[in-house]
């Protein structure tokens, strides 16, 4: 009895497998398990990249398809329920298929062997016309480095070769482009390779090199084809300085002294101009830091490509200079160097206020046929000079009277006291006659500081 029961159990559980087989019924992780193969092909002559070539990947069925990339790549990805051998096929118009085998486990990634296409010959899809123009098809950078600066000091720039229908020349239509400067800042800078075989794809690449010294590069690529020069010089790279130097490193504003003593809210732009070792300007967006000893001037600043960088200070009434005194202030200006150390700069600046005129002596005393010398101050309230562009003028109103000396002067930028004294000579014009005469004798100044006048007066004989 129990035999029975048991042989009645195994047929009823035999039938129940056939029956799930026959209706599909499995483990669904099993259709789901992912399957890859990834492979390049290349160009059997050039070792170029094949892009387009079509894959195909057969097995006990057909399992699926893919293409190659720009790099000729490609990455095949199926469901494989079972460990097997698998055929990958290789197509692309203009070379011979190419048919390799690989055995791949279920659920694996697994990779062939370089694949090397070998082009058709005179195959339509290979071939191209003689070279016919040349073009730039990419390049790196715009801008580069000099040597030792910490930034890129390299460029690849890639020219391509087209025939007269616009199409990339193919190897077997092969040109040597050659490169050479048609500018260059003479630092050292250098082109490798000088020339080189086009590719496949009618491609060169060449890199430029800087050297120790900022410009503009501007490079002539040339080829011949069929007695006929073909050039292209479309490349300009700039090749920026290294990082901050401190004997390249200043502070300036336009000028030395500004009208503005008692002034608030008088705008002076100062720059910073950074260079490098090699005193070229360094990398553009190098950072400068601003501070002041009077009034509120900007944080800070990024320098330009000639090294510049440019901030504003707006200007307090009353600045006083610990050293220089009333009316002096004083600019600074810091960065970073390569040694990652801060390095500073320093500039003054006087701001000069309204004029101020004194004379001795203060009367007119002039002996018939005699002179007199008479020395006189022009400043501000400070004892500072005026700015540049102020007018003084030393003239006659009344009286038998020449003058020699300072008596049209046009001031320069200065903050030197120098051009705060001056000297003229007054003398009888008129020695013949010994009536004594009123005598006057005027100072005009005028300019950005204000007007002022001063008159002496007195008796000539």
């Amino acid at each position: 009895m129990k035999s029975k029961f048991l042989l009645m159990f195994l047929i009823i559980n035999v039938l129940l497998f056939i029956n799930s087989c026959e209706f599909g019924i499995q483990d669904e992780t099993i259709d789901n398990i992912t399957t890859s193969i990834t492979g390049q092909v290349v160009d059997s002559e050039s070792g170029d990249p094949v892009s387009g070539a079509s894959i195909k990947v057969n097995g006990d069925s057909a399992y699926t398809g893919g293409t190659t990339n720009a790099q000729g790549t490609f990455l095949i990805e199926f469901n494989l329920i079972t460990d097997q051998e698998l055929t990958v096929i290789i197509n692309k118009s203009g070379y011979y298929s190419d048919t390799t085998k690989i055995f791949v486990n279920s659920g694996s990634n697994s990779t062939i062997s370089l694949v090397k296409l070998r082009a058709i010959p005179g195959s339509g899809g290979n071939t191209s016309g003689q070279a016919a123009s040349l073009y730039l098809y990419s390049q790196s950078a715009t801008s580069i480095g000099v040597k030792e600066s910490g930034a890129q000091e390299a460029a690849q720039i890639i020219f391509e070769v087209l025939d007269s229908s616009g199409i990339p020349i193919t190897y077997e239509n092969k040109v040597f482009v050659r490169f050479s400067f048609l500018s260059n800042p003479g630092g050292g800078e250098y082109l490798y390779p000088d020339s080189v075989e086009t590719n496949s794809l009618g491609r060169v690449t060449v890199t430029l090199n800087s050297g120790t010294v900022a410009g503009v590069v501007q490079l002539l690529a040339s080829i011949e084809s069929q007695g006929s020069l073909i050039q292209s010089r479309p490349v300009l790279i700039s090749i920026f300085g290294g990082l901050p130097d401190s004997n390249h490193f200043d502070v300036a504003s336009e000028f030395l002294n500004y009208p503005a003593y008692g002034l608030v809210g008088y705008v002076i732009p100062f720059t910073a101009y950074v260079g490098d070792k090699y005193s070229n300007p360094v990398r553009p967006n190098t950072t400068v830091y601003f501070s002041t000893t009077s009034g509120i001037i900007g944080g800070s600043a990024q320098t330009e490509e000639n090294g510049a960088a440019t901030v504003e200070l707006i200007t307090q009434p009353f600045p006083n200079h610990s050293q220089w005194g009333p009316g002096f202030f004083e600019v600074t200006a810091s960065t970073v160097d390569e040694n990652s150390q801060i390095i500073y700069t320093h500039s003054v600046r006087l701001l000069s206020g309204d004029p101020v005129l004194n004379i001795s002596p203060s009367t007119i005393n002039i002996e018939n046929g005699g002179s007199q010398t008479f020395t006189y101050k022009v400043s501000d309230i400070n004892n500072n000079p005026l700015v540049k562009g102020t007018n003084i003028s030393v003239s006659v109103e009344e009286g038998d009277i020449a003058l020699f000396g300072d008596i049209d002067i046009t001031l320069p930028d200065t903050q030197s006291g120098v051009y705060t004294q001056f000297i003229f000579i007054a003398s009888d014009s008129e020695p013949g006659t010994t009536d004594p005469k009123n005598a006057v004798i005027t100072i005009q100044c005028s300019g950005p500081n204000g007007d002022a006048s001063l008159s002496i007066t007195g008796i000539s004989r």
